[in-house]
């Protein structure tokens, strides 16, 4: 399922970015400045107690932040500050592109929105801004491994479900027959060589566990049988009337080339 949101790199946004980025060191310079005070009051060595005009100007330049970036309509060149972001199978598209530095991306969690931070730009995605899906859905999808860095996750599909989205992915267009087997899991296939002849082959679904589906962004894949069967033959039937022992059970699927 894809899911679609709105994100805005407006004025809002860029006064939320610079507030996640201020705020530590305003805790940071007021607790330093608590622990000066201590020494200051005790000795009454009054000059200790400068470090607290530092939070304070950082409060000022936070408060002065908001009153810049909410009242500042116009943005140069007229860029755009409205995008449109999807979402599906594990991979991020920004405007119809998709969003290659998938390492630098950092999602801020509040309780009417979140913020996207890419690797140059931050968007503000509200919580009803989706244009399909929601927010729960959105972040179903998504791991944090580091903090506020993210991964985005396929979709959990049970292992049937899997197995159908794999059978769908069976490469036909080169093959002259292809059988099923019983338990869907492996298919052998007759196509025609460049010189005339024909081959016969095998290949076997394979379905990829957790970490392969994080990294790989597939559910599976249909890899070559080393167990299966390779030979040669001049016609279809010659391949057939040798393998029909193999086929026994097995499913024949529709070929674009019957």
């Amino acid at each position: 399922m894809k899911i679609e949101m709105t994100g805005y790199n407006d004025g809002k946004a860029i006064a939320i970015y610079f507030t996640i980025k201020l705020v530590p060191f305003i805790f940071g310079s007021f607790i330093f400045a608590l622990i000066m005070s201590m020494p200051a009051l005790i000795f009454k060595i009054y000059f200790l107690l400068i470090p607290f005009t530092l939070p304070v100007l950082l409060l000022l330049c936070l408060a002065l932040n908001w009153i810049i970036n909410l009242n500042y309509k116009r943005f140069p060149n007229e860029l755009s500050v409205k995008h449109v972001f999807c979402l599906g199978n594990g991979k991020l598209f920004k405007d119809g592109n998709e969003v290659k530095a998938t390492d630098r991306i950092k999602i801020y969690k509040f309780k009417k929105f979140l913020l996207l931070e890419l690797k140059k730009s931050y968007y503000r995605i509200g919580n009803n801004d989706y244009i399909s899906g929601n927010r729960e859905e959105f972040l179903s999808q998504v791991k944090f491994v580091k903090r506020h860095f993210v991964i985005f996750m396929l979709p959990q599909l049970s292992e049937e479900q899997i197995v159908e989205l794999l059978l769908n992915e069976i490469d036909q267009k080169e093959s002259e027959r292809v059988f099923l087997s019983p338990d869907k899991r492996k298919i052998i296939y007759i196509c025609r060589k460049d010189n005339g002849i024909y081959s016969v082959g095998s290949e076997k679904m394979e379905i990829a566990d957790e970490y392969e589906r994080t990294y790989t962004k597939q559910y599976g894949w249909w890899a070559p049988d080393e167990t299966g069967i390779i030979s040669f033959y001049g016609t279809v039937d010659e391949a057939i009337n040798d393998i029909k022992s193999e086929l026994v059970g097995y499913t024949e699927i529709p070929t674009s080339k019957k």
